[in-house]
């Protein structure tokens, strides 16, 4: 379960001692009060031009070791990033079996001013050693590529518009996945606040138009360029109630760049003759 909540419910759970772990994935020099604060590079790898990737397990067990998590730990995320950054760590924290993952609507901001206190980080404790499930929340290009076309599922592309039509190149090949869908991950936020996320009507009704609804059961992959926009996406989909959704980790870093994998190119704009 991953879950949206606001700031001030986020703070009223607090001031109720709720026994959360609280992840601050944001560059600030101040600590939130209780908050252990986890190093963004250090959740991902990058190889070459493909990046984004999983980090090693004991990389990820390295950059957790403080927090004092187990799988049956609540965990409140928080960063500055739109969400792209603690949406990212709850993804993974999901493939590795989590499941009361906690996101705050509007980010650090929005908390530090429904007044969640700046002060002393939460004390280092030791943890478990965390392990990857990749047969959840997971999948690769070969998966996706076995399953274009196949009724049960739908690919998802949070990229923006011009990288969806290619005509914003950020691989060797431009374009997108054949069938995907595009769900820019930018169109989840309100138009006049765009810290915050859409009402869940609305993200719901965006999605429909689009032909995703949870009561359908099918399988949906998102990707984006790295999975950061598409973990958003994965986030808010879990949120909505959506069941089996899952992550490319690596995304069209890694799919734009392989000769072995179909691509939906755009197409050439003619120019009419006189």
């Amino acid at each position: 379960m991953i879950k949206f909540i606001s700031a001030a419910q986020a703070c009223a759970e607090r001031d109720a001692q709720a026994p959360w772990r609280v992840l601050d994935l944001s560059s600030a020099a101040e600590a939130l009060a209780g908050s252990h604060r986890v190093q963004f590079d250090a959740i991902v790898r990058n190889e070459g031009d493909t990046v984004g990737l999983l980090p090693a397990i004991e990389a990820l067990n390295q950059a957790l070791a403080h927090t004092g998590m187990t799988r049956q730990t609540p965990v409140l995320l928080i960063d500055d990033q739109q969400g792209l950054a603690a949406s990212r760590l709850a993804w993974t924290l999901a493939v590795c079996g989590f499941d009361d993952l906690w996101m705050v609507d509007g980010g650090r901001a929005a908390l530090i001013a429904a007044r969640w206190p700046l002060g002393e980080p939460a004390a280092a404790e030791a943890t478990p050693v965390l392990a990857y499930d990749l047969t959840v929340h997971h999948c690769t290009a070969e998966v996706i590529r076995d399953h274009l076309n196949h009724p049960d599922w739908q690919i998802l592309d949070a990229r923006s518009r011009a990288e969806y039509d290619g005509t914003d190149q950020r691989a060797r090949n431009a374009g997108h996945i054949p069938g995907a869908i595009h769900c820019d991950w930018r169109d989840l936020f309100r138009p006049e606040a765009p810290d915050f996320l859409r009402p869940e009507a609305e993200i719901r009704a965006l999605l429909a138009e689009r032909g995703v609804m949870p009561d359908r059961g099918q399988t949906l992959a998102v990707y984006c360029q790295s999975h950061r926009r598409s973990s958003l996406l994965f986030a808010v989909l879990k949120h909505l109630g959506f069941g089996d959704v899952r992550g490319y980790p690596g995304a069209w870093s890694d799919w734009g760049n392989r000769d072995d994998v179909p691509i939906a190119r755009p197409e050439p704009s003619v120019t009419p003759t006189r």
